[in-house]
């Protein structure tokens, strides 16, 4: 075989260019610190880990007087409850009155918190946003009362924040953790402090909201390169892995696990396809159900199951439309309650629950063009608003105690009466990408572009 000859000068060239890269990252690394630090981050991953992310299980958590479970407030966790109902006892403001806008650094992908940072405390508004991961905000003015961490870490991206065990925050965010960060009480404090962060070894996104149990555990999902991992933690200031399933049979993607009222069952929806139904001490699995068969989560949906605080049974917006789960201690049933099918829309947000009218509200969208609709627990469609010009992705509507419903969508928010008649529309001209949250005659929400919106004040 007769082998070409290699010109001097084209090997001296490609010396140079491989010469030049070298010198170039070198460069980087030296120039930027903090790229380093964030690599150095992944060094709590060994190989041991890697190959079992479940490796530090202790089942014993250390007793803690610290007290447990959800802190008090108007919104302390992703819509609002551990059954995720996205129901108000306080009703929602009845104009577009704007009280206050602040801008922030990073985009808002995910909905804030509103919580007491310790019980009797003033509420504090709780916002994740870009790489900080999270910023306090005074609910009343606005002002940033601190932002950021003492730690740097990648874009909390879908994942809302919980407030819960004393003074403590959770949050995941897209460098494959779960932050439990100490929330300061001194006005003077610029940052927050990290307590600790639970890192997912098999590159796995932590884009699910944490929940917190009545007794402090705080769960948390995983994507998990599409195997899917679901961990629970011990309450308190040191990290302590309870228990872990890895694999648990499909992606945990910006889905929250729920938890049945009395506290004894955590649901989590595995693949976007199948609901399992764990037992919250200890991990057991009592049992699971395929309602449909899994399409691919993708980057945006959100398939949190919503729990009925009264009959415990379980509603779940799907790609197909909304699923009611029925079960026992052992066994459940599935059954398509609306199908979206027939619209060929989807259902990428879990729906609003108002438990007192037995309500469900939700988006349903095919590509730009939307639906809001209201159904009953039998199924029976109510009422439905086209919603043109945009889809309903992660940004599941808001239902206050008289009813109405409240909905970032595109670059509006709208608020409508339990019938579905427009009471108010604040146009704007940023995008919304998250839910909403309720307080006492107002309501918070947050645009990509990193300005947070507070409305309210109407007579």
């Amino acid at each position: 075989m007769t082998r070409l000859p290699v010109h001097p000068h084209r090997f001296a060239a490609r010396r140079t260019r491989r010469t030049r890269a070298t010198d170039v990252l070198l460069a980087a690394l030296l120039c930027f610190p903090a790229l380093a630090g964030e690599a150095r981050a992944d060094d709590r991953c060994g190989i041991a880990l890697q190959t079992n992310v479940c490796l530090e299980v202790n089942p014993l958590c250390p007793a803690t007087t610290t007290p447990l479970g959800p802190n008090p407030g108007s919104w302390p966790s992703y819509q609002r409850d551990p059954q995720h109902t996205g129901w108000s006892p306080a009703p929602g403001p009845t104009c577009n009155n704007v009280l206050w806008t602040t801008k922030l650094k990073g985009g808002i992908f995910a909905a804030a918190a509103l919580a007491e940072r310790t019980v009797g405390a003033p509420e504090t508004l709780y916002v994740p946003v870009g790489k900080m991961p999270v910023c306090a905000l005074d609910p009343d003015t606005g002002a940033v009362q601190w932002c950021g961490t003492d730690e740097l870490g990648k874009n909390v991206d879908r994942s809302a924040p919980t407030i819960g065990n004393g003074a403590m925050l959770y949050v995941g965010t897209r460098d494959n953790d779960m932050w439990a960060i100490d929330v300061p009480n001194a006005s003077s404090v610029r940052q927050a402090s990290v307590a600790w962060r639970q890192k997912v070894c098999t590159d796995g996104d932590v884009s699910t909201p944490p929940t917190i149990a009545y007794n402090g555990i705080v769960f948390m999902g995983s994507d998990s390169l599409g195997a899917g991992t679901v961990m629970a933690m011990c309450p308190g200031p040191e990290r302590q892995l309870k228990w872990c399933i890895n694999k648990i049979g499909g992606g945990v993607r910006n889905s929250s696990p729920g938890l049945s009222q009395n506290g004894h069952r955590l649901y989590v929806n595995i693949g976007g396809g199948t609901l399992g139904a764990f037992e919250p001490e200890t991990g057991a699995e009592l049992w699971r159900v395929q309602f449909e068969t899994p399409r691919g989560i993708g980057r945006a949906p959100n398939h949190t199951p919503v729990v009925h605080p009264i009959t415990d049974i379980t509603y779940l917006g799907t790609q197909s439309g909304i699923w009611e789960i029925k079960h026992t201690i052992t066994a459940a049933s599935a059954r398509l309650l609306f199908s979206t099918e027939p619209m060929r829309e989807r259902v990428h947000t879990p729906p609003a629950l108002h438990p007192l009218t037995n309500t469900l509200v939700f988006g349903a969208s095919r590509g730009n063009s939307s639906t809001l609709r209201a159904i009953d627990l039998e199924g029976n469609l109510k009422w439905e608003r086209p919603m043109p010009g945009g889809r309903f992705r992660n940004n599941p509507p808001v239902i206050d105690v008289d009813g109405r419903i409240y909905v970032a969508f595109a670059k509006s928010i709208y608020a409508f009466d339990e019938n579905g008649n427009l009471l108010w529309e604040l146009p704007g001209l940023k995008s919304y990408s998250a839910s909403p949250i309720l307080a006492n005659g107002r309501l918070y929400v947050g645009q990509t572009s990193g300005t947070v919106v507070a409305i309210g004040g109407c007579s």
